[in-house]
């Protein structure tokens, strides 16, 4: 029996994957055939998981969770499936083609879906210039923090890895200093820090706003591949 072990950043993009709150420091046993584990946001940390996760004894990987824009054809809840993953040093992976194969013909029909180069950043890339600029170097239509990192636990580890992703912000937009400070690196909300960025900023709380629903819209997306595949994302 192959064992899914679902990487994921920020405990809101968990929701759809848990019935209960996740929190960092616990493996999170949805059914026999899948384990999620929370790793928070960065290459380091969803190393880290995906380690973790291996250890106990996930047979397949799955990098879950939102991702900025890179290409202006993709829109907030745009899906992205990639078939190759590159690092922030420019590695490659390609993800398992059985398994993406399958993913793709469960979902194709039903939603649209994007199967470009994801690429990744050891940063939150906050305005459009950095967007612009890893595009036209690289030619990836979206960028995430950890789908690379847990790619290459899975090429070390000899087990099959894709990624799922979906857009939280367009390749115009700019990321608010607010949103930043607001949340820690597991998405908590951090109220003080966001009312201090806030007074200081206070023309801010119109992208905030804008930002938290391209955030529903991603959820909603990947809340999508949920039920389409019958909460099988290893798609027999």
């Amino acid at each position: 029996m192959t064992i899914l072990g679902i990487v994921v950043a920020l405990k809101a993009e968990a929701q759809g994957l848990v019935k209960k709150p996740i929190s960092a420091d616990e493996i999170c046993r949805v059914s026999e055939e899948t384990i999620v584990k929370l790793s928070g946001l960065g290459p380091e940390m969803a190393h880290l998981a995906g380690r973790t996760l291996v250890k106990e004894g996930a047979t397949a990987l799955l990098s879950w969770g939102s991702a900025g824009a890179l290409s202006t054809e993709l829109f907030p809840g745009s899906l992205i499936i990639p078939e190759t993953v590159f690092s922030s040093n420019q590695t490659g992976y390609l993800v398992n083609t059985t398994w993406h194969e399958r993913l793709c013909s469960r979902l194709n029909g039903h939603v649209n879906f994007h199967t470009g180069p994801l690429i990744q950043s050891t940063t939150v890339l906050i305005n459009p210039d950095e967007k612009r600029a890893l595009f036209k170097n690289f030619g990836a239509v979206a960028v995430d923090m950890e789908s690379a990192a847990v790619a290459q636990v899975a090429l070390q580890a000899k087990v099959p890895f894709v990624a799922i992703r979906a857009i939280s912000d367009p390749a115009d937009m700019a990321i608010p200093a607010s949103a930043m400070a607001g949340v820690d690196e597991f998405g908590g909300l951090r109220p003080l820090s966001l009312l201090k960025s806030l007074a200081r900023h206070p023309q801010e709380i119109f992208a905030l706003v804008c930002l938290c629903r391209n955030f529903l819209a991603a959820q909603t997306s990947l809340n999508k591949v949920l039920r389409l595949t019958d909460h099988k994302l290893l798609a027999p």
